[in-house]
């Protein structure tokens, strides 16, 4: 039984080659300075730890293309795409898998920027298998959080495994999400930090999540003020600008320090892509999508469903 840190990384390495690279065993065997009757071994190991984990789809019991026509209706959106199953369940899998479709049709070019928001569901998409390649694309975060203990929304470090999946170009907001007032005016001045505004004015795609309602999350960003009674009303956010259940903007305490875009430069990002699953969403997907700041959604089937019975 393999039992050290180094044995772990090993296996690690000769999964994350065979089965996410698509490399033989041979290479992957020249790849760790290993024989091929090893990285039989290694491989055998890593599934037996649970390291891998196959999964088999069920067989669609909905049309899920016609489930997607009457969604993108019922929201007045440019396009859905749905997932089969449980996208949860499935470690989001299915969600990068359309994804990738979607950016690879875009055409990105080199230089064009790609922006990423912070969330549980982008932070998990941003790692998955199914992503095009992006040489040269820019991916930039759309919110500061530097400061943030849950990876989920430190926004530069999904920003980073895009990007590392893509051979995009990360760029990184060094700022927390919520600035005291001299940092925010100091901001203002920051050259890094004027360069990621930049990003934000000429971007040409959008990749969000959707939050949930705020009385309801378990994870969000640290810095808001939980106790806010107008927060405590929203039912979802879109780069931290929350929103009530008929889509009208909320404000807080602070709120004109946010570091993220305004509404309006989401607005004008000629494809915006929501990234959102579970039931308890349905309506913040549905008030999300009168906002006007995002122009597709990517779902699946057990959401989709909800927000079909809720309307």
């Amino acid at each position: 039984m393999l039992e050290t840190s180094m044995d772990m990384q090993q296996l690690h390495r000769a999964a994350t080659a065979y089965y996410l690279d698509d490399m033989r065993q041979a290479e992957v065997a020249s790849l760790l300075g290993v024989s091929r009757p090893s990285v039989s071994k290694l491989l055998a190991e890593a599934r037996r730890i649970g390291m891998v984990r196959f999964e088999v789809l069920d067989v669609p019991s909905v049309d899920l293309g016609e489930l997607a026509a009457q969604v993108r209706e019922l929201l007045g959106l440019e396009a859905v795409r749905i997932a089969p199953g449980d996208q949860v369940q499935r470690g989001y899998r299915g969600l990068g898998e359309l994804l990738g479709e979607e950016l690879a049709g875009l055409g990105l070019r080199r230089g064009e920027v790609l922006l990423i928001s912070s969330g549980t569901t982008t932070h998990a998409v941003s790692q998955v298998p199914g992503l095009p390649d992006l040489p040269g694309v820019v991916v930039a975060p759309t919110v500061g959080g530097q400061q943030e203990f849950d990876p989920s929304f430190q926004t530069n470090e999904t920003a980073r495994a895009f990007a590392d999946r893509t051979g995009a170009l990360p760029r990184f907001i060094f700022a927390p999400a919520l600035p005291s007032p001299s940092l925010w005016e100091s901001l203002q001045a920051d050259p890094s930090f004027l360069a990621i505004t930049e990003l934000w004015d000429r971007a040409r795609v959008l990749v969000t999540g959707v939050g949930a309602p705020f009385e309801e999350r378990e994870a969000i960003t640290s810095v808001l003020p939980r106790e806010d009674p107008d927060l405590r009303r929203a039912i979802g956010d879109v780069c931290l600008h929350f929103f009530d259940a008929e889509g009208r903007m909320i404000t807080h305490p602070g709120a004109e320090r946010l570091v993220r875009p305004s509404v309006e430069q989401l607005r004008a990002i000629p494809t915006s892509i929501a990234l959102a699953v579970g039931r308890a969403k349905a309506g913040s997907i549905r008030a999300g999508a009168r906002t006007g700041m995002f122009t597709s959604l990517i779902t699946d089937v057990p959401t989709a469903e909800a927000l079909l019975a809720d309307s």
